[in-house]
């Protein structure tokens, strides 16, 4: 064989690795375009002004929610008190505003607070502790949760302002404020992630702590914060929500879970940690949005969302896995 054609097949294999890599992190808006122009076709009254903005304001929270898994799963690890978190928001807010009468920015900034503290634990539970994270935020999840219903009475706390309800359902023109707050939280991490040593060193904690270490990296201290910001971008989202509901309820977030890791993984982001994107866990929201959406115009049952949902999410860790022994 000669130099020539030995050339020929190294560029060849670089550039069929290279399109394959490039297909693998951004599948999400391939998928994401084919779909859209699927039901713009097929389904009347979905591609309508009304309807793409009902759905952007749908998953606005929920992306917002995503993005704070999104730098717990970057480093290797889970949050699963998610939920619970969004539930003690909701709550306590609530019941701060309409029971004591504390001031909307008061209780705002004591909610997001509990939600630090709640991160906080998580993270030291998990790096100092050694305690598996799925194992230490699920202890976490059930504690918050009891919190919320002794708190709560288990049943919800209404009695917030009228105002305060334009925050989850209010517009900028024909935007909803839902997906204002969703675009300004995912162009700040995405600057945050892509433009600043603190936000890189997440991608390289999860790809390599030992080396990250030797390189000067606080592996600690990132570790500990990717689960601060998971609970405060929680609480965030548990906010807006609240402002829907225009009440605090200790279950507002229980069901959120699964659609969120959903999210996050089919939006790129490696199980194993080290790879992801903020813009294409937006973008796999958006998809799981559009989804819904489509088989809510079609009249299909609410309950063939949760299997379509699974299967969506089975499929993508399978070809996660497969392509990564390639």
């Amino acid at each position: 064989m000669d130099v020539n054609s030995v050339d020929f097949k190294n560029k060849s294999q670089r550039y069929r690795g290279g399109f394959k890599a490039f297909v693998r992190e951004w599948m999400i808006l391939f998928l994401f375009i084919a779909l859209f122009i699927l039901c713009s076709v097929t389904i009347d009254n979905f591609f309508t002004t009304e309807n793409i903005m009902n759905i952007l304001r749908q998953i606005s929270f929920l992306a917002i929610v995503s993005l704070g898994e999104f730098f717990v799963i970057l480093i290797g690890q889970m949050d699963m008190s998610i939920g619970s978190i969004i539930g003690m928001v909701s709550c306590f807010f609530a019941g701060f505003v309409a029971k004591s009468g504390m001031p909307v920015g008061t209780a705002l900034i004591i909610v997001l607070l509990f939600a630090v503290a709640v991160g906080t634990i998580n993270g030291l539970l998990t790096v100092v502790g050694k305690m598996p994270s799925f194992i230490a935020t699920l202890v976490t999840m059930n504690v918050i949760k009891g919190v919320n219903f002794i708190y709560s009475k288990g049943v919800p706390i209404s009695g917030l302002p009228k105002g305060f309800n334009y925050l989850g359902m209010g517009y900028l023109w024909i935007i909803p404020i839902p997906v204002i707050m969703m675009i300004i939280v995912a162009v700040v991490l995405n600057v945050f992630t892509k433009q600043t040593p603190l936000g890189r060193s997440f991608f390289a904690v999860g790809g390599n702590p030992e080396a990250s270490k030797l390189s000067g990296v606080n592996v600690k201290f990132v570790s500990i914060l990717a689960f601060v910001l998971s609970a405060v971008l929680s609480a965030i989202g548990a906010i807006g929500m609240t402002s829907k509901t225009m009440s605090g309820i200790a279950t507002i977030g229980d069901n959120m879970l699964f659609d969120v890791m959903t999210v996050v993984v089919l939006g790129g982001t490696a199980l194993t940690g080290g790879r992801g994107k903020v813009a294409g866990v937006t973008l796999a929201a958006m998809f799981l949005g559009v989804i819904s959406n489509a088989m809510v115009l079609l009249g299909i049952d609410t309950y063939w969302q949760w299997i379509v949902k699974g299967i969506i999410l089975v499929s993508v860790v399978l070809i996660d896995a497969n392509t990564k022994k390639e």
